[in-house]
């Protein structure tokens, strides 16, 4: 027998040699999800000719893990089924759990803390391994539940805090920065935010940037609170446009693509011309964006690319990795027809 067999190989060893995370191996040894075919392909060949065999303590802690990942949604369904981020979102997770065969509990709740019971029953039935986190609030009750569960658990967030769970944290700041430069180079020196609730810690991040970066620029940045939905995108608008044309901001930038389609419909109902009169940038790209008339401005953030790295960190994270914050990339500003210059 060669000196490398007779040495004890560890997990650490077949990570080294191929590339790849130690909650990789560990899937890929263990028959768990989380790797695609080919990987656990590789691992396993490595680890036979490594001469490699798994501690019983290891196998029987694998073994207890269901596979599962919970999402529990806590918002007004009205805007969940007309809002593509979360369709988007979801679509990423099962990309990566189909790929590693893996599975997706998912429940709708309401705001008023019922989601909470639900994270408290499926750990204690043991129904799933982590959960994946979203729409952050100050002081979010999640983490220190989820905390105290024991529970691996991955916030999707624009905050990068070290709290004891995962976090893939998203480039708020970039991604103002590319849609107020495309405004300020057509030539726009006022602007509205139209903002979705500010409970929401990332609105609260999108607000301040938008601010502090327009005052970088020479831009005035107005804001106005919105709620995502239809109505209250027509509403904004529609006081936005009845002010004094002096005052009046010349472009909006709109938290979701529901209230940028409000906002271009409002404007037209007055008799207004997109982009002429009024610019428009959805904060969220979605085939809403493409059909609409004229087509709407809007960030492609790559929603179901980032819905898949957050899901490989909580696998991770459920293998024992340490590594708890990830960014994501800033996404692209896809220019059509709602965004040109003001009207001189």
């Amino acid at each position: 027998m060669s000196t490398a067999r007779r040495e004890r190989i560890t997990i650490s060893d077949i990570a080294a040699q191929l590339g790849i995370s130690k909650a990789s191996v560990s899937y890929a040894l263990n028959g768990r999800p989380g790797v695609s075919a080919a990987t656990r392909a590789r691992v396993l060949h490595l680890a036979d000719e490594l001469g490699f065999h798994a501690s019983s303590a290891a196998v029987a802690l694998s073994a207890s893990r269901t596979g599962t990942i919970g999402v529990v949604i806590a918002r007004d369904p009205a805007v969940i089924t007309a809002e593509a981020f979360y369709m988007r979102t979801l679509f990423g997770v099962e990309q990566y759990l189909n790929e590693a065969d893996g599975q997706l509990l998912l429940r709708l709740t309401g705001e008023r803390g019922e989601d909470l019971d639900v994270y408290r029953r499926w750990t204690r039935q043991g129904r799933v391994d982590g959960f994946l986190l979203y729409d952050e609030h100050d002081d979010d009750p999640r983490v220190p539940l989820l905390t105290a569960l024991g529970m691996p658990a991955v916030m999707v967030t624009s905050v990068a805090l070290d709290d004891g769970i995962g976090r893939l944290v998203t480039p708020e700041a970039q991604t103002v920065q590319v849609m107020l430069d495309h405004l300020h180079s057509l030539g726009h020196r006022e602007i509205l935010h139209l903002s979705g609730p500010l409970v929401y810690a990332h609105e609260r991040v999108r607000m301040q940037t938008m601010a502090s970066e327009g005052a970088a620029r020479g831009l005035q940045v107005a804001h106005v609170e919105g709620t995502y939905e239809f109505a209250s995108g027509a509403e904004a608008t529609s006081a936005l446009l009845r002010r004094r044309p002096s005052t009046a901001p010349t472009a909006i930038v709109a938290g979701n693509d529901i209230m940028a389609t409000a906002a271009v419909s409002t404007a037209t109902d007055l008799g207004l011309r997109v982009p002429t009169d009024l610019s428009v940038i959805a904060w969220d790209d979605s085939v809403l964006c493409q059909v609409a008339r004229p087509h709407l401005t809007a960030m492609d953030h790559g929603l179901m690319g980032k819905a898949r790295l957050a899901t490989d960190l909580l696998f991770d994270l459920i293998a024992g990795g340490t590594q708890v914050h990830r960014a994501s990339s800033v996404g692209t500003l896809i220019v059509r027809g709602t965004t040109g210059p003001p009207r001189r």
